[in-house]
């Protein structure tokens, strides 16, 4: 069982040898179909899959990231740059003062980004180690709830998905920073959810996670 939280703190005592994974998600639109989860729900399982895989542990799950870019829509919730550094820097202060001596940030929210690469090399100057690996980037496209997400969660949580609500949607790619969805898409979704399948979740599911191991092992 990889999950931190499910543990004592007595059982925890000889397991700080073997890593941590420290996954962050987001709480933001994905249009009509999938859930404001979506992030924080597929960096779990993702993150999951990658402990089993190398032996480590998995912290809680951050829920919550800098989503200023979807706050146009209801029921986004975006932190500041500062809180969102400030909690990060706070989780792995914490982890290494327990002994954890390798922290692996998994990120999957693109908005995170940023502010994590910010953030590390004032982890580092701590004395803390801790490596970031992003999810989506290494696709090679751009999507949000598009086909690529809505492929992973039709493969890890069907249920979740509004399967009626899937529909060719019309959206433009954004480029550069401080964009925000709403001049991009009225919808939300930025990619062809029409095109989405179970069995390419499983595809990209496998190579994110496979990618994400190969990095940890090479560190």
């Amino acid at each position: 069982m990889a999950d931190m939280s499910k543990k004592t703190w007595c059982e925890l005592e000889g397991m700080r040898d073997r890593g941590i994974i420290i996954p962050i998600g987001s709480v933001e639109q994905h249009g009509p179909h999938l859930p404001l989860e979506t992030d924080s729900l597929l960096v779990e399982r993702i993150a999951g899959e990658v402990a089993e895989r190398i032996g480590c542990l998995v912290a809680p799950t951050l829920i919550l990231g800098v989503s200023e870019e979807h706050m146009d829509f209801v029921g986004t919730i975006t932190l500041s740059p500062e809180t969102f550094k400030g909690v990060v820097y706070d989780v792995c202060n914490s982890l290494s003062r327990h002994g954890f001596s390798k922290l692996h940030i998994i990120s999957y929210h693109g908005g995170n980004k940023q502010y994590l690469v910010e953030l590390l090399p004032e982890i580092k100057d701590a004395g803390i180690t801790a490596t970031l690996h992003r999810v989506l980037g290494r696709l090679g496209k751009f999507d949000h709830a598009g086909e690529v997400e809505t492929s992973l969660m039709l493969y890890l949580f069907p249920e979740l998905v509004r399967k009626d609500r899937v529909e060719r949607f019309h959206y433009r790619i954004p480029a550069g920073y401080g964009w925000r969805t709403k001049d991009y898409s009225e919808s939300g979704v930025i990619g062809e959810a029409v095109e989405a399948s179970p069995a390419n979740g499983i595809k990209y599911f496998n190579q994110i996670v496979e990618a994400i191991v190969e990095e940890i092992e090479d560190e």
